[in-house]
Formats: C-alpha cells, sequence, structure tokens
C-alpha cells in the first residue's frame, strides 16, 4: 500500500491538540450542580501575619471570579489605591504598587454581592484578610446584628466604623473598615485599630459606601460611640421616607387606566388619590383621578393602576405626583391620551376566607389590618358603597348574631373587614355581600344577588404566648412581638421597677417565627404603644434610640417563657445574649 507523508503529518498535529485540549483550565460540566456559595479557601499571606510586607496578596476561591467584579468588591485599610488585579483559573493575584506603611496592620475586604463567573454562587458576608508590616497586629473587634426598620434580620446592609477620633468623624467620608451583615443579619468587624468608633449601616445601593438618603436607607448605633471589644451593638434601619417618593414611569392602559411605577415601594394603605393630579398641557384641565390598585394586591407595590376619567385622544397630559406635605418635592411626568376603549366584565365579588372554610386565623389574613376578612373586588368601586352592601353575623344556637365591624380599604379593589371585637376562637361567622349594592367606577353593575362565606376560626390550640422580663435604665421601655413577614405588631409599655427590670406579656399570637424588639423612648411627654422609636441621623450624627431584639418561635398552645431582653443604656454598646427556652 502507498504512503501519503501528508497523513503522518497530520496525525503528529492532531495528538498534541487533543492532550492540550484536556488541560485547559473551565469550570467542568456535567454531574449534579454545585449549590455552595462563594468562598476563600487560602491566601497568602495568610491571614493574620506579622512581619509582612507583601507585593502581591494571592487569594484563592472555591469557584471561579471575574476580574472586573472582584476589583470592584476590595476595600483596603488603610486606603491603598495603586494595586491591580489578575485571574488564574480560581486564583486572584492583587499586585500593590504603594508602599505599605510599617508597623501598621492592614485588611483587605471582599464585599458582597462578590459572585462566581457564572453568576450562581455568591458570598453571603463579607470577608476579611489581615496583615501587619510590624511583630503586632491590631486585635480589636465589633460585633452585633442588623435589622430592617420592621424587625426582620438584614443580609447584605453595608456596616461601616469612623474612627471617633478624628475631627471629621462625621460620615461623610470613606469610613475606616467595613463589614456587611450575613444571612441573619450579624456582623463583625476584626483586626480595628483599639479606640472608639461610630457606627453607621446602610443599604448602599450603588456600591460608593456614601448614605444618598434620595435612594438608601441607613443605621445608626444607639451610642455616639463603640469601644473595640464590644458584642451585641444592633442596628435597626430608619422607616422609609415615603414622602420622598417620586414618579419612574407611566404607561397608558386605555383611555381610562394609567399604570405608573415608582422608584421605591409604597404602601397600598398610605397611597392618597389627593397626591396624583393629572392636567391637560394644553388647555390646564384636570382629569379627575378616581381610584388606584395593586394588580397583586399587594400590602406594598412600586407599581399601581390609576383609574381616570376618559381621556382625550392626542392629547398630552401631565401626571403631577406630590406626596406628603408642602415641602415634599412634586415629581412629574408627560403622556399622550390613548383613544382606547376598554370594554370591562360585569363588578364581580369575592370574599377571603372561602366559603366552608375551617379553622381560619383570621390574623394572617391580611396581618396589617389585624384579625380581619377581606373583601376582593374584580374592578375599583367606591369606597363609600362597600360597608352598606356587608354584613357580618355570629352563628350561634341555630341563630345568627350581628357582629359590628368597620370596612379598612386596602386599595380600590380591596377591603379588610374587621369585627369590632375581634374574631372569636372556635366560632362560625357568617359574612354575605350583596354585589348590586356596590358601586362600580367602571364596568357593569353585579347582577349577583348574594354572596356569602361561612367559615369557623381556629382555636386557642392555633394561638400561643410569649412572656418574659428585661432590664433598662429608664422609668419605662416599649416592647413590641412582630411576625415574620408582617407589617403589624403587637406593642405594650412596660414599666420598670426600681431594681430597672420590667415584664412583658403577649397572648393569643398565631405560631409562627416573631422578633421581640423593645426601646427606650427618647421622646419627651407620655409613653404610649404608638410612641415611635428613634432611629437617630447620620449626619449631623445622632444615636438612636436604644433597644434590643431577638427572634423566638411561638408554637400554637404553647407559652415561651422566660425570654430575656436586656436594652442597653447610652453608656453601654449592646443588649446581654437573650434566652427563650420553650416550656408546655
Amino acid at each position: 500500500m502507498k504512503e501519503f507523508p501528508g497523513l503522518k503529518i497530520l496525525a503528529a498535529l492532531l495528538i498534541p491538540l487533543l492532550f492540550c485540549a484536556c488541560a485547559v483550565d473551565r469550570p467542568p460540566t456535567g454531574g449534579p450542580p454545585d449549590r455552595s456559595p462563594l468562598s476563600v479557601t487560602s491566601t497568602l499571606p495568610a491571614s493574620a501575619s506579622v512581619n509582612t510586607s507583601p507585593q502581591t496578596i494571592r487569594i484563592a476561591f472555591n469557584h471561579y471570579v471575574g476580574r472586573n467584579d472582584l476589583s470592584k468588591s476590595i476595600f483596603f485599610a488603610p486606603r491603598i489605591d495603586d494595586y491591580e488585579v489578575s485571574i488564574h483559573g480560581k486564583e486572584a493575584d492583587i499586585r500593590l504598587y504603594s508602599p505599605l506603611q510599617q508597623n501598621r496592620t492592614y485588611t483587605l475586604t471582599l464585599r458582597t454581592p462578590l459572585k462566581s463567573l457564572d453568576g450562581n454562587h455568591q458570598l453571603d458576608r463579607s470577608w476579611v484578610l489581615a496583615f501587619s508590616t510590624g511583630p503586632v497586629i491590631d486585635q480589636g473587634t465589633i460585633e452585633g446584628r442588623v435589622w430592617t426598620n420592621r424587625l426582620a434580620p438584614m443580609q447584605n446592609a453595608t456596616v461601616m466604623a469612623y474612627n471617633a477620633s478624628r475631627s471629621n468623624a462625621v460620615p461623610e467620608r470613606r469610613p475606616d473598615y467595613i463589614a456587611q451583615s450575613g444571612p441573619s443579619g450579624e456582623y463583625r468587624f476584626e483586626y480595628l485599630a483599639p479606640g472608639s468608633y461610630r457606627i453607621v449601616a446602610i443599604t448602599d445601593n450603588n456600591g460608593n459606601l456614601q448614605f444618598d438618603p434620595e435612594t438608601e436607607v441607613f443605621a445608626v448605633a444607639a451610642t455616639p460611640t463603640v469601644q473595640t471589644g464590644m458584642a451585641g451593638v444592633g442596628l435597626r434601619f430608619a422607616p422609609e421616607d415615603y414622602s420622598a417618593r417620586s414618579l419612574q414611569s407611566c404607561r397608558i392602559i386605555n383611555n381610562r387606566e394609567i399604570e405608573i411605577t415608582f422608584k421605591n415601594a409604597i404602601p397600598a394603605r398610605s397611597f392618597e388619590l389627593s397626591a396624583i393630579r393629572i392636567e391637560n398641557t394644553a388647555t390646564g384641565a384636570s382629569l379627575p383621578v378616581l381610584g388606584y390598585f395593586s394588580l397583586s394586591r399587594s400590602s406594598e407595590d412600586t407599581t399601581y393602576r390609576i383609574l381616570t376619567a376618559p381621556m382625550e385622544d392626542r392629547a398630552f397630559y401631565r401626571l403631577r405626583f406630590s406626596p406628603g406635605d408642602a415641602e415634599s418635592q412634586t415629581s412629574e411626568l408627560t403622556f399622550s391620551g390613548n383613544a382606547h376603549t376598554e370594554r370591562y366584565p360585569e363588578l364581580s365579588v369575592s370574599i377571603v376566607p372561602a366559603n366552608g372554610a375551617d379553622n381560619v386565623i383570621t390574623e394572617t389574613i391580611r396581618p396589617e389590618s389585624g384579625s380581619s376578612i377581606e373583601l376582593q373586588c374584580n374592578l375599583p368601586v367606591v369606597e363609600s358603597s362597600v360597608k352598606p352592601a356587608v354584613t357580618l353575623s355570629l352563628s350561634e344556637k341555630g341563630q345568627q348574631i350581628p357582629v359590628p365591624f368597620t370596612i379598612s380599604r386596602i386599595d380600590s379593589r380591596t377591603f379588610a373587614i374587621v369585627a369590632s371585637q375581634g374574631f372569636q376562637h372556635s366560632k362560625d361567622y357568617l359574612v354575605q355581600v350583596k354585589p348590586g349594592i356596590l358601586k362600580g367606577l367602571v364596568g357593569e353593575p353585579s347582577k349577583t344577588a348574594l354572596v356569602q362565606s361561612r367559615f369557623s376560626t381556629a382555636g386557642p390550640d392555633a394561638y400561643g404566648e410569649i412572656s418574659g422580663s428585661g432590664r433598662a435604665n429608664a422609668p419605662a421601655v416599649v416592647v413590641e412581638a412582630r411576625r415574620t413577614g408582617s407589617e403589624a405588631s403587637r406593642r405594650m409599655v412596660a414599666k420598670t421597677d426600681a431594681s430597672g427590670t420590667f415584664r412583658f406579656d403577649f397572648h393569643d399570637l398565631p405560631a409562627g417565627e416573631y422578633t421581640i424588639a423593645g426601646f427606650i423612648p427618647s421622646a419627651s411627654g407620655a409613653i404610649s404603644p404608638m410612641t415611635r422609636w428613634n432611629s437617630g441621623s447620620v449626619a449631623p450624627f445622632a444615636p438612636s434610640d436604644p433597644f434590643a431584639a431577638l427572634t423566638i418561635t411561638v408554637r400554637g398552645g404553647w407559652t415561651t417563657e422566660d425570654v430575656r431582653l436586656d436594652i442597653p443604656s447610652a453608656r453601654r454598646s449592646g443588649p446581654d445574649d437573650a434566652k427563650s427556652p420553650e416550656k408546655p
């Protein structure tokens, strides 16, 4: 057989290529998905090294990371600006071009949300590498927990520490140290220089490590300064300023509906039609605004539908949103009228709970309304027409006993029915609605004569209790119990005795996870359950009202006893460890 030299040459070229392809460094394919979070597996130098002045810092990860994302995540203390990042597989090299100071402790913090190259893995909290150019490394620590204003543990909050010894300690400059809260809201500063610090947390939506009041929320410690070595330094975020909300966009649905989107969420209950004004730009005539609703019936949303009088085709309109008082800023958008006329259906009604429901826990239907049931309409209706259409009665011994109630608006399609004395345990109720009495803002009147729901409420075994005590350096404290995911809370005033001890009890709580919190009011005058917690301020810096919080589980038919809630005074930095054993 005649041989072709070209085959030998081709084989000589292909065989090395095949072996090289097997050695390419790339994420593996196939096999079960790896769901482990992004983490650091090794560093050079090792953390807490002394007498080292590295020109290159090497960090190895358990997943591949991108150079740009890693560069944005790095924070040096003291500040180092002149460095370069390179990636080699799962290892990153940080080449330092700035000379390091002698006998100084340096920390390199990696911030969340640093993600892997494929985007499927993320640091669950900030990570710190520390080393010292001298024989001693700083060992100062400050730790605590971050809470949302609604007392849920807050992950990925950016916590910043400012050395209070500096004359410009007001947090308008770059922080001296940073940390970020983990899944349970916990945070920890490590390797701090000994001293006092001002502690501030922000949502830091843009990652610039500065508080931007128009788009972010803050939390400050309850003391002017915090000493290194302190634990339990709680941070609770301030309530969002709904008066600062502004329009982001609008979309015309038809000649009577506009979908408006805000830059931040707004509670449905606090949405007031008086804050919306629409006028014809040519004539100055106002376009009446008749109703609003959330498509998802959410208690809080960024997007709402606005129902108006019919618009003129091709006319231009100016939409203004002016929340709060006269000092609030007005935002506005311009849009063109729509000629499309919507054919709305017949008005219909549904009730939550549904007819025949058993063991209903009314506190969980619309938690911010307390113990309530809900009326849902498919179309917006006139609010004043709702109560005349509804009757509520208690079924006992074959008789229907009328129950006094109130109607609370969620939005123009959704209403809460609240029994004046609350819904009793283990009782049968009947709610009836005559849809024909409801006045729809659009659509055809309902031809249905009656919609009703017979339901029974849950018994005492579906509810639990909380009993506890604490200490506070104040005449009285406000204590609240808030169920996880709920906007509503149960609040009480607890007075202290001569030793500063107070007691608190909460009854008839639906089973579930709760946050128990207490604070010492700084407000002057009489203290009531409605007294507001003072969140302090960032600039000028002012500490918040001292508070403490912990999470516990409430079980149906059980009393969670011996809950300990010690509230720090202005001279302390955090509450003692809380305990909450459960007893039947």
